[in-house]
């Protein structure tokens, strides 16, 4: 009797049952052996610290608790984190926490987004995918903040498709709303979904008449604008000499920051600056099927182009007069187009873009991908036994995404071993296999091909599922650029920052220079001036004290000049510095942070730590020196 009862609580509840085991996993990908990482971005972490040390400056986003210049992205995201460290203390698994459940928290919302007008069915592929997809876990165990974006424009999709089904104005209202705080994460990122959620809402509607839908519209638009500029007015009202300088942004300025490094950038990127992704390919058609991307991201990509084809429900028309009104109610035909016009637009973007960008930036379009593959994957599945051509695609689909697959792995084939043959032989296999079924029309073997079927999509979601699992096992790439897949030299932390030692120095050398700052400092601002905010960034996460990075993140920003840094010595705010290592990127530095430098260098005293005593040397033969102003006079 109680096996019984067992059995038919199993069989009523089995999606659910489903549904709470792909969570389980998605927690397993994000948060197994996190509190073993190291700090995997220093530089946020480093602007945490900050705000925590000196509450006064979470405000503005600085990189160091004295105030100097702020880190290069908006505050909601690493307010989050603060909030989390204040609770549960400081350290790298906290960091991390946000973004680990918020990638749960998506695979939860791309579930609830696709099985109500899909079935469970779909929303559980769709949950699935987005879990396994492998760029989607390497960022949800790193200390960027793009999971936590990912799950506030989920959250706005779907309430914009709330409000397309009610035809409610609040609804959409709440939409920009949350795609403004978006913006206030990682900026124009966000606006990704912005043509998705305006067109649902357009379509959705049709009823109205069309002055009204475009006063919603640009009520709407209205809205995303204030929310998402608040932060940025608000900041930029304030005196430049009250304040922060803002990082990355040339003029010093919230705004230029958005239009420049955030902004005009990302469409052209600025070859002198050093300011190019790594890894991110050639522009052009198969930029994402390349080494570089196509194991972080591409590997359903085919199984969802294929699969909207079975999708009978499809998007309506954009011609207005030949809408029925009432067949624009449906939910599945909002769904599949907000899902395509987040998706093809980005795509798009990515393949083609000259702009400067990150290969964990294409995590932002995992969701619909994934909820893409959900829909497709089973409208193909019920679409198989029919006649007519749709009942091939199943076939193509399994066939082209097995091929394809095993290219990728070729990429990587030392590594890859036996997965590139279980992929290649399964997906041909099962394909034919198929073929033959559908070829003579075994109709009293549908349970036959019911398993074979998901033996099928099951083999396509293995080496997703094992590159998955590769930020868990070695760890999610650097601070630039936190990957999935094999390990590789130039994408591992080493000494940057991220490890347990100071950039740019050896962890002996830095222990040496971080005690003798401890040691030696009075009554300075300032424990350390640096170049760029990589080789500050763990003193501040070590010691708590303020660092000067002064040329922001990159070394490029020019924050001060001579004289003002020459009279910040005279009042004892800063005395000791450390230039670029000999034969380091001193191309990357701004024109006015070389000068200092040049200034430091030829008035300065430089120091070479030797077992923790301090020797004056010659700069120029010296790779670790340390230039104590305290003595310097000003220049004639």
């Amino acid at each position: 009797m109680i096996d019984l009862i067992d059995r038919e609580f199993i069989l009523k509840y089995r999606a659910e049952i489903l549904f709470a085991v792909i969570l389980v996993l998605s927690a397993f990908l994000n948060l197994w052996n996190i509190w073993n990482q190291v700090m995997t971005n220093a530089y946020y972490a480093a602007a945490v610290k900050s705000m925590l040390i000196n509450p006064r400056i979470a405000f503005f986003n600085s990189f160091d608790p004295a105030g100097f210049v702020t880190v290069d992205k908006p505050p909601v995201g690493l307010w989050v984190q603060a909030l989390f460290a204040a609770v549960l203390g400081f350290n790298s698994w906290v960091l991390i926490l946000p973004q680990a459940l918020a990638g749960i928290g998506s695979v939860a919302l791309i579930y609830f987004i696709v099985s109500h007008p899909f079935g469970k069915p779909s929303g559980l592929v769709a949950a699935l995918v987005l879990a396994i997809t492998p760029i989607f876990v390497a960022i949800s165990r790193n200390g960027t903040m793009d999971t936590q974006l990912i799950f506030v424009i989920l959250l706005a999709v779907w309430v914009a498709l709330m409000a397309a089904q009610e035809r409610s104005l609040p609804w959409l209202l709440l939409s920009v709303v949350l795609i403004g705080i978006g913006f206030n994460i990682k900026m124009i990122q966000s606006f990704i979904v912005v043509p998705a959620i305006l067109t649902v809402y357009f379509l959705g509607t049709i009823a109205f008449p069309f002055k009204k839908r475009i006063l919603h519209l640009l009520i709407a638009v209205l809205v995303l604008l204030a929310v998402s500029l608040s932060w940025a007015v608000a900041v930029d009202m304030i005196p430049a000499n009250q304040r922060p300088y803002i990082g990355g942004s040339g003029d010093n300025t919230v705004l230029g920051l958005i239009v420049n490094y955030n902004g005009l950038e990302r469409l052209e990127s600025n070859q002198s600056s050093g300011n190019v992704g790594y890894g991110v390919g050639t522009p052009g058609i198969t930029r994402l099927f390349g080494k570089g991307l196509a194991g972080q991201f591409s590997w359903l990509l085919p199984l969802a182009l294929i699969g909207l084809l079975a999708v009978r429900q499809k998007p309506a028309s954009l011609n207005f007069k030949e809408i029925d009104c009432q067949r624009m109610a449906s939910e599945g035909r909002f769904t599949i187009v907000a899902l395509l016009l987040w998706l093809v637009p980005a795509l798009l973007y990515f393949s083609f873009t000259t702009g400067f960008w990150q290969i964990y930036y294409i995590a932002t379009i995992a969701p619909p991908l994934a909820g893409l593959v959900g829909i497709g994957a089973v409208a193909m599945y019920r679409e198989y036994p029919n006649g007519g051509w749709r009942g091939w695609l199943l076939i193509m689909a399994i066939l082209a995404t097995g091929l394809l697959q095993a290219l990728f792995l070729s990429y990587d084939a030392e590594w890859s071993g036996l997965l590139t043959p279980l992929v290649l032989l399964g997906s041909i296999g099962c394909a034919g296999m198929l073929t033959i079924m559908k070829a003579q029309k075994y109709a009293s073997r549908r349970k036959s091909q019911k398993y074979l079927i998901i033996i099928a999509l099951a083999i396509l979601f293995i080496a997703p599922f094992v590159w998955s699992c590769t930020p868990m096992i070695y760890g999610a790439g650097n601070i630039l650029q936190p990957t999935a897949g094999p390990p590789n030299p130039r994408m591992s932390s080493g000494m940057a920052p991220g490890t347990k030692s100071i950039s740019g120095l050896s962890e002996y050398s830095s222990t040496q220079l971080k005690e003798y700052l401890l040691t030696h400092k009075t009554n300075e601002s300032w424990i350390l001036a640096v170049p760029s905010a990589d080789y500050g960034a763990n003193l501040i996460i070590e010691t708590g004290r303020p660092v000067m990075s002064l040329g922001g993140y990159f070394g490029t920003d020019h924050i001060l000049t001579v004289p003002a840094l020459v009279t910040l010595i005279k009042e004892g705010k800063v005395r000791f510095f450390l230039p670029w290592r000999m034969g380091g990127p001193a191309g990357r530095m701004s024109p006015g942070s070389s000068d200092i430098f040049r200034w430091v260098s030829a008035h300065c005293t430089a120091l070479n730590l030797n077992n923790g005593n301090e020797t004056v040397v010659n700069w120029t033969s010296s790779t670790t020196s340390l230039f104590d102003c305290a003595k310097a006079a000003s220049p004639e």
